[in-house]
């Protein structure tokens, strides 16, 4: 299956994984929730499906993104926000995760903080996708995560940069 656009990586991932529980981190447009929601689709009815959505929305986005999202059929939850306050709050009351991806703040301690909460909503098999690991930040967070703990495999997407694929070790 090949797919066109952004972030054909996590498509490609969740429909070759089966994925029903997806947290994004960085949403902007909602285009990326979208896709990744119809690549979970292909494998299981979209009311199965569970998207968690963390972005500023800035403007109209936030009523753009929950349109996109009504028209897949998936359960979904937005956080308004800056993911250093909101992922703190809620992260004791969401369910363990099939894939997550982090597309946030650059920084190191932006990056970080979605990290250290993102971590605790993996399972065994989730697979945590980073992207811009190009940045100075992210690429210090990605540096600072235990190897002992986690395999972190970077890769190049065509067109994005560097991306790390981050799972625990079993």
């Amino acid at each position: 299956m090949s797919w066109y656009g952004s972030h054909s990586f996590l498509n490609e991932y969740i429909c070759e994984n089966t994925c029903k529980r997806i947290m994004e981190i960085g949403v902007y447009t909602g285009e990326n929730a979208r896709t990744m929601v119809e690549a979970a689709v292909r494998n299981v009815p979209p009311g199965e499906v569970e998207y968690y959505g963390f972005d500023f929305f800035m403007g109209a986005r936030l009523r753009e993104v929950r349109q996109k999202l009504e028209k897949t059929g998936c359960k979904f939850q937005l956080f308004k926000g800056d993911t250093v306050d909101t992922l703190p709050k809620v992260v004791t009351t969401l369910p363990i995760m099939d894939v997550i991806f982090i597309d946030g703040g650059k920084s190191y301690s932006e990056a970080r903080s979605d990290w250290e909460h993102a971590k605790t909503l993996m399972h065994d098999g989730t697979a945590v996708f980073v992207h811009n690991v190009d940045f100075s930040g992210v690429r210090s967070m990605v540096d600072s995560i235990s190897r002992s703990q986690y395999r972190v495999k970077l890769f190049r997407a065509p067109f994005e940069g560097e991306v790390a694929l981050i799972k625990k070790k079993t």
